[in-house]
């Protein structure tokens, strides 16, 4: 796997995330293996240190690799005697939409509080652009990072706008099991702009109030999905057992 297989259409660090994860589900490194160095890694996927490093920061954030000092990073054992992949991703995402029940309300009210009119018009922007790409997945996962990343911003406070670029590191990393799952789109729209106008109303407590409802709607769809995943998984392997016992 070398230079040409990385696709510069999109976000480098992304495309390394994917080599990574598929390093690990085929079985080429197993749970307890150590990673390659960097230097090698660097030179398998002809990308630069610090996407690599991005990458990998995600890869931990997710759960699916440990750092241990002065040893490396080593791929983490499952969490059952399956492929822990799916569980480990399913995890992060409901504990991240969790974190972001309490952070994004104040991250709204702080918006409102502080946003300037190039801050506002920006927010403008980004929902006509959204209104424009609700079929398309990727375009409204996109339209998801530029509209909070741009509510952060307008908080004018550092803290929120990486705590956003890291939360959506995550979010962009399995986005395609997030989306899939929010399927009403036109809900994800009409919240948006239910922030958009308290934050330009400049009235904090409107805005934090909507951030919440968004928040809360997104975290039970996402709930919910995870706990129909299980039950499917549980008489998946119910069925399966009961196949070679009838042997």
């Amino acid at each position: 796997m070398g230079e040409g297989s990385i696709n510069r259409g999109t976000k480098i660090y992304e495309e390394v995330l994917g080599h990574l994860k598929e390093m690990i589900s085929s079985g080429e490194i197993r749970p307890g293996d150590a990673l390659p160095s960097e230097r090698k890694l660097v030179m398998r996927f002809g990308v630069s240190r610090s996407s690599l490093r991005e990458a990998l920061r995600v890869m931990e954030l997710l759960g699916f690799i440990e750092s241990v000092p002065g040893k490396g990073r080593f791929v983490r054992e499952p969490q059952s005697g399956e492929n822990g992949t799916v569980r480990l991703e399913d995890s992060t995402m409901a504990e991240l939409m969790s974190a972001r029940r309490l952070i994004d309300p104040i991250i709204a009210a702080e918006s409102a509080a502080h946003a300037t009119d190039t801050d506002r018009k920006t927010m403008e922007r980004v929902i006509r652009n959204t209104e424009l790409h609700l079929d398309d997945m990727n375009s409204r996962a996109k339209a998801d990072y530029d509209f909070h990343l741009a509510l952060a911003e307008a908080s004018h406070n550092f803290v929120f706008v990486n705590i956003t670029k890291m939360d959506f590191d995550l979010l962009m990393a399995t986005h395609k099991k997030i989306y899939d799952a929010v399927e009403d789109r036109n809900a994800f729209l009409t919240e948006h702009r239910a922030i958009y106008s308290a934050v330009c109303a400049g009235d904090t407590e409107v805005a934090r109030a909507a951030a919440m409802r968004h928040i809360d709607r997104v975290y039970s769809v996402i709930l919910a999905g995870t706990e129909a995943k299980r039950k499917r998984t549980a008489a998946e392997a119910a069925e399966t057992e009961q196949a070679k016992q009838a042997i």
